[in-house]
């Protein structure tokens, strides 16, 4: 009986070809959609999922709120810094680290050493880290060969993952790499003494050199890594972890934290306040910020507003795509009517012919879901600058089995009750006599509704990439505030030893260099920092402001305008500051020039040390344009100089001429830092970075608009060709009558450009307030032009003008006298 019901599937199928390859690809398309983003969100929300007692692991992160209404998020310190974790009950284990990104060096018998780089591969993250036995109590490891708790509980001693210790010393057993030498940042020397197993699931804590700490407080690092000053929450690249008793809640600890502050912390910054709080280990990997303008998380994060977009996306696709599939059944379902009166008149009953549908249904679905596992990994490999490289497509793993097992099902029942439903309740004397032609215009309006919110959603996808667009183009196109073209930077975060400035000094012989300066940070990017100044020395109030470190040549070199007093003199050490308007204004000065010769108080930790304001710049743009403008200085401290900037000569798109000067600054940096590897990257691509999530947003609305609209064109080219199907004689009538056929096709198109016109009123307000919306997350804005909805209605007309009129004009210029003879 089954296969009975199969058979009459595939002939029905195969009877009405265009519409099953119609249903088919809109399908395929609504479910590959759906496997894509499937796979995206899946990978995404494993990370840190593998780990023991993952629900009772947690981040200790702050948050402070300064008087001004400013928030920060803060890091916090390693374990050894504030002593909470003797203080504050409720853990069963803590620890902190801090993260160690220097070159490392491998020294080999009679052979040059081999060189590491201190990064994990493909990551900005830090390879190594520094901490304590009590990590391995939050983080399990499987030991496979030492003693890591004895090993991290002494100086000098580093242990290292499994794939590390074979990349370091090749494929020896792991007997005998205990004992051999490592060499981070040139001159420290430690011994492995304990290997571990590297963790197979997906992690952001992937390390695979773990240093003890005592390490550093035995050695220069000591000097680079402050472990005593509580009150500045220091160092900047440190993370606390803690592992809850059983019974003890994060809600109980928190409270815990905040008596602990009161009692310890003297915040100097009357008006301020900090709340210390735990941070589920699970959501680490969708923290936006760990701590703003620093390196103390690295980790690569996915924007969750995007991923719950991507999965809204999916599902509107998948729906559009159903939606064409109704549509369609619907409308050959007046063609079925004497196929379903005959199936009545000898005993099939609803359920039975409800169930043939549904039995053709999930063929069609079946057929699309095989073409959509074919089409997965060609989106996957067409899209790879957008997708994270550990996705990958695993058709015979357990869990994509039973998503597509759950897919195919759903598709079917949704695409197929319906119309079932339509089918089995005809009357099969009135459908035997053909009445139900006229019965069957009766589903007309369900029809017509379904094409508008296929429309409506098209639509809604066009005004959105639309403004998208236009906001990334105001972005990059808007004045910074300072000049970037053809700028490169450079940055050795480690140069104890000053060689950068000979660097800078070998570089500007060069030919093809412009200028070359030794900075702190580029003035916009990622990487910013911040420092606290009070305007008058018995202010209770510290003002938190972005410190661009530079000389008297950073303003010139970046062109910054400068609108009062002068750039500051030539000095080996601080002596005065440029501030930019928006310090000027938040100082309660209105007239720039005003503000020349005030002092301005930078606070240490237990200093005060004053300097005159002897020039100011312009306000520019140091973040995303999501951020207001904030407060900055331009100061001249040359130990905070780690990054070094190049103005080339040769233009940024003449990419032959640039190579040349690049190679020639690359020969320089070689001969000083053989160690570390030249990484360069110019200016405004770095600045570009900071619109990742737009461009990746703009992808996915572009993505989305191009689908909806296919799928929607789809239906439209269907039901338009039912449409000239079922009115044959009508035209056949008209044109024997004298009818043209830019009359009959006109005929045929408006009743489906009235429909698209009612979908464009829908889905305006609809779209306008979507991006109004999204629009308000950033300070500097374009505004929605009337002009950006008058074209999407003006495109979505032309392309179902297009869709329809092909079948239209066919129908209009056939032969009639061959029409009505056939009828």
């Amino acid at each position: 009986m089954l296969k009975s019901y199969f058979k009459i599937a595939w002939r029905n199928l195969n009877r009405r070809k265009v519409y099953t390859i119609i249903n088919v690809m809109g399908l395929a398309l609504g479910i590959s959609a759906c496997i894509v983003i499937f796979l995206i969100t899946s990978y995404e929300f494993s990370f840190d999922r593998f780990h023991q007692d993952k629900e009772r692991i947690y981040r200790i992160v702050g948050e402070i709120q300064r008087s001004s209404g400013d928030n920060d998020f803060w890091n916090s310190p390693t374990d050894d810094v504030a002593g909470f974790q003797h203080q504050v009950p409720g853990f069963e284990a803590a620890s902190g680290f801090h993260t160690f990104s220097e070159g490392v060096t491998i020294p080999q018998d009679n052979k040059p050493p081999k060189k590491f780089g201190g990064r994990l591969e493909g990551s900005w993250s830090a390879a190594a880290i520094i901490t304590g036995p009590e990590y391995f109590d939050i983080f399990k490891h499987q030991v496979l060969i030492g003693n890591v708790l004895a090993a991290l509980s002494e100086p000098n001693k580093v242990v290292l993952s499994e794939k590390r210790a074979k990349q370091y010393f090749g494929d020896i057993p792991l007997g005998k790499m205990i004992g051999k030498k490592v060499i981070y940042q040139d001159s420290l020397v430690v011994n492995v003494s304990a290997i571990v197993k590297d963790w197979e699931g997906n992690t952001d804590f992937g390390f695979t050199d773990f240093i003890s700490i005592s390490t550093a407080t035995h050695s220069f690092l000591k000097q680079q890594i402050p472990t005593e000053d509580w009150t500045s929450l220091r160092p900047h690249r440190s993370m606390a972890f803690v592992k809850l008793s059983k019974g003890t809640t994060a809600a109980q600890v928190n409270d815990r934290f905040a008596a602990f502050i009161k009692e310890h912390l003297k915040f100097t910054n009357q008006g301020s306040t900090l709340r210390m709080y735990l941070q589920p280990l699970t959501e680490i990997h969708f923290t936006k910020d760990f701590h703003r303008g620093d390196d103390g998380d690295d980790f690569r994060k996915p924007h969750m507003p995007t991923l719950y977009t991507l999965m809204g996306v999916a599902l509107f696709i998948l729906v559009l795509a159903i939606v064409n599939f109704i549509n369609l059944s619907t409308a050959q379902s007046i063609q079925r009517v004497k196929e379903i009166g005959v199936r009545k008149v000898l005993g099939s009953n609803k359920k039975n012919i409800r169930f043939q549908f549904l039995i053709e249904t999930f063929m069609v679905t079946l057929i699309a879901m095989l073409f959509s596992v074919l089409l997965v990994n060609p989106i996957l490999y067409f899209f790879h600058d957008y997708i994270s490289e550990g996705i990958l497509f695993h058709p015979l793993q357990i869990s994509v089995i039973g998503f597509l097992i759950t897919v195919t099902i759903v598709t079917s029942l949704l695409c197929g009750f319906y119309p079932a439903k339509v089918l089995a309740g005809f009357l099969p004397v009135t459908n035997l006599k053909g009445a139900l032609m006229q019965q069957g215009t009766n589903k007309v309006n369900i029809r017509k509704a379904l094409i508008v919110f296929q429309f409506s959603v098209s639509l809604i996808f066009i005004i959105g990439a639309m403004v998208i667009s236009n906001q990334i183009n105001y972005m990059n196109k808007a004045d910074k505030g300072f000049n970037s073209e053809a700028v490169i930077t450079v940055n050795n975060w480690g140069d104890r030893e000053g060689k950068l400035k000979v660097f800078v000094n070998e570089v500007k012989s060069i030919v093809g260099v412009e200028r070359v300066i030794q900075q702190g940070n580029a003035p916009m990017g990622f990487a910013q920092s911040m420092d606290n100044f009070k305007f008058r020395q018995k202010d209770a109030n510290i003002i938190q402001v972005s410190a661009q470190i530079g000389n008297e040549d950073f303003v010139p070199f970046y062109k910054m305008k400068l609108i009062a007093g002068r750039n500051m003199l030539h000095s080996d050490s601080l002596n005065e500051l440029v501030i930019n308007e928006s310090l000027a204004k938040s100082l309660g000065i209105t007239d720039p020039q005003q503000a020349i010769g005030k002092m301005l108080y930078q606070v240490g930790y237990h200093t005060e040390k004053p300097y005159p304001i002897v020039g100011v710049v312009a306000d520019f743009h140091e973040g995303s344009f999501q951020e207001a403008i904030r407060p900055a200085v331009i100061e001249n401290v040359p130990d905070r100089k780690f990054s070094v900037a190049i103005k080339l000569n040769a233009n940024e798109k003449r990419s032959g001429e640039v190579k040349t000067v690049i190679a020639q600054i690359e020969s320089r940096w070689k001969k000083l830092f053989p160690e570390k590897a030249f990484d360069y990257s110019f200016l405004n691509e770095s600045i570009t970075w900071l619109y990742g999530q737009e461009e990746k947003t703009k992808w996915l609305v572009n993505v989305a608009m191009v689908i909806t609209i296919f799928i929607s064109c789809m239906g439209l080219f269907g039901l338009g060709m039912f449409t000239a199907q079922r009115r044959t004689k009508e035209i056949s009538i008209r044109k024997i009558i004298g009818a043209s056929v830019l009359e009959i096709t006109t005929m045929l198109c408006k009743d489906f450009l009235k429909l698209v016109m009612i979908a464009f009123i829908i889905a305006c307000p609809i779209a306008w307030y979507c991006m109004h919306q999204w629009l308000q997350d950033y300070a500097f804005r374009i505004n929605i032009s009337w002009w950006v909805f008058a074209l999407a209605g003006l495109s979505a007309g032309l392309i179902a003008l297009i869709t329809v009129s092909f079948q239209a004009i066919k129908a209009a210029v056939s032969n009639p006298v061959k029409n009505l003879r056939n009828e």
